[in-house]
This record gives C-alpha cells, structure tokens and sequence, in this order.
C-alpha cells in the first residue's frame, strides 16, 4: 500500500507539478515579459513626416501595398552579393500580413527608415537602429507571439515596430532623396551592428516613443509593469517635435456622449467643471488617473478615448466645451526620439544616448 501510495505521488508530480514549475521557471519576471503586448511607439504618420518621410501607410493603401508585396516577391529574397556581406542571423518577420525571412540587420535598416526621419543626426539613428535591433532580440527571446505566431516581429507599429523595405519602397518613401538617405539609413545599423542594450546580460524592451515631455514616464506609472530599466529619466529637446504641444477641444454634449457610448452609468450633470475630480500625475507630469463623472480612469484609458498625443494633459472647461491641451508624444516610456536627437546634435554617442535613456543598462555585443 506504501509502494503504491508514493508511486502515485511521484505520477501526480511528474504530470501535474513540474510543467507547472517549469513554467514559472520561464517566466520569473511576468511584469518584463508583457511590455512587447503594449503599443510600442504610437507614432502616427504626421510625426514622422519630415523632409518626405510617410512610413506608415494609410488603410486607403492596403490593398494596394498587398498587391504590390506579392508582385515583387522574388525582388524581396536577399541578392547573392546582400547575403555575402550580411551573416548577421536571420530573422521571420510579418509584413503586410505575411511572414518574410531577412536578415537581423535588414530588418534593422528598415525599421528604422520607417520610425525615425532620416535628416536625424547620424548617433540619433545609431540609437534608433540599436533600440530596433534590441527589440527584436527581445521578442525572439519570449518566444511565440500570438499575434504574429509565424514570425519573431511584425510591421504593426502599435504592436511591435513599422518596417520599411527598402529596397522596394525607399524612392515613395523619401523621393529624389532615396538613394541618400538609403545610405545614411543603412550606415547607421551596419556601424552598430551586433550592439544591443542588456540589463543583467539581458536583452530589454527597448520601447521608445517621439518626444517626453521634458522628463520620460516610469513603465509602471504607464503599464503598471515596474521593469527597473524603464524608469522616468530627464529629456531635453522634445519640443523640436512638430507634435510636442496639442489640444484636443470637444463641446460637452459632444463629450458627454462619448463618455455614455463606455459607461451608461457615469454622471455627467451639472457645469463640464464639476466631471473631473481626483486627478493623479506621475513624477514625470502625466495623468495616471482621475474620476470623470464618478468613474475612475487610468490617464492611458483617457488618453486613448479622446485619442490625445500623450497622457502629459491639462483640462480647462467653459459651460459647453472641454480642452485637453497636451505636451509630448507617444506613451513618454524608455526612449525618447527627439530627445536623442537633441543629445545627438549635443555631441553624445549612441551608447551615451541609450545609457541614458535605459536606466542601468548597457551597450552590448549580441551573441553568436
């Protein structure tokens, strides 16, 4: 009966017990390891279009840009002299819906062609092609993606980062530029190629985003994630970005509708003045939550309702209509586009600018 008794002990163990363990294993730091399933950039076209730049295409075009995609697939497959010079591993990555297999560093030259200008200084988009090539390593490393299950990274820029090919699409995307710019793009992932940034020898999430607003936001106080290398650090220089100061007005009944549509219960009576109780900033400035007609909201489920540039908001009311006037761009999280370009025009290095912006981290040569 003893025998018995610990050989069904042992059988419970082995069948329910250790994949358990295991598991947790593989995920001891849960908060990290959902960063990748926020929006990682936010950067609608209009931010990016400096000097000809579209990275994103628009919903008009997607048809078209599929058409287009299965046309030139053979032009897609990497050029024998291509592979000769590039060994950097390869990578599956989602374009336009289907999974395309390239190169690390391809994929690094065009997705940073697609998130940061090209008339950016040359450390500036050393950075961007660090922070690109991090990214992707960091995915890879959490294993499959059920958005993209096939693929390590997709094109979707609220998911994981745009992506431009560039050896299709540089001239729509740049013009008479193209050829220029291609160079500039591609010499700044091949000079930093292999470099990402680690934590405790670790690939991070290195999310960015277009402009702070003068001080970058922590994970936590965005996400809820307390990821020790996405604190809130200074930022100089956000205000170059075309976007750093908005405002988003709506007449109350307006508002008051759009509240309804979300929340049939919510109260809103009375003078626009008396909706907004209880508001919570971040150490960064942010709004990290407030009661709008007795309803508790995180500042990001307000930011995104009202479709604002950033959570760094203020409300100013009349009796019919409410402003949010708001300063920066993005989530405010890890990196901060123009603020790297500031540091950039500033003299510093790529590694001064990712140090920087990722607390406690450094610049590190992938391995093999």
């Amino acid at each position: 009966m003893k025998r018995l008794l610990f050989l069904t002990i042992i059988v419970v163990f082995l069948v329910y017990l250790a994949p358990i363990g295991f598991h947790f294993y593989q995920n001891g730091h849960p908060a990290e390891q959902e960063i990748h399933t926020v929006q990682n950039v936010e950067n609608p076209s209009d931010s990016q279009a400096l000097d000809g730049q579209n990275a994103n295409k628009t919903a008009d075009d997607a048809d078209a840009a599929q058409a287009a995609d299965e046309k030139t697939a053979e032009k897609q497959a990497p050029d024998a002299a291509a592979s000769e010079k590039d060994t950097s591993p390869a990578l599956r990555v989602s374009v336009n819906g289907r999974v395309r297999e390239m190169s690390l560093e391809e994929y690094v030259a065009g997705a940073v062609a697609a998130e940061m200008p090209a008339s950016f200084p040359d450390e500036a988009l050393k950075a961007q092609a660090v922070a690109a090539r991090t990214y992707a390593v960091y995915k890879q490393s959490l294993g499959r993606d059920e958005k993209h299950p096939d693929a390590v990274v997709c094109d979707d820029y609220t998911h994981c980062a745009a992506f431009v090919d560039l050896k299709n699409d540089a001239e729509e995307l740049w013009g008479n530029k193209a050829e220029a710019w291609t160079k500039k793009i591609r010499a700044a992932a091949e000079k930093t190629a292999g470099k990402i940034v680690t934590y405790h020898d670790a690939p991070i999430a290195a999310v960015f985003h277009a402009a702070a607003a003068k001080q970058t936001e922590a994970a936590v106080s965005v996400w809820g994630a307390d990821v020790p290398y996405l604190e809130s650090v200074s930022s100089a220089g956000d205000d170059a970005c075309p976007e750093y100061d908005s405002e988003v007005t709506l007449r109350a009944e307006e508002f008051r509708q759009l509240l309804l549509k979300k929340y049939p219960d919510i109260n809103l009576t009375g003078l626009p003045k008396t909706w907004f109780t209880e508001v919570q900033s971040s150490e960064a400035g942010g709004v990290t939550s407030c009661k709008v007609g007795g309803i508790a909201m995180k500042g990001t489920e307000v930011r995104e309702l009202l479709q604002l540039n950033s959570t760094h908001f203020t409300i100013s009311t009349t009796d019919s209509t409410i402003t949010f006037r708001t300063q920066g761009y993005g989530h405010g999280v890890g990196m901060s586009q123009y603020g790297a370009k500031h540091m950039a025009e500033d003299g510093k290095t790529f590694t001064e600018i990712l140090e920087h912006y990722y607390t406690g981290t450094k610049v590190s040569d992938l391995a093999a």
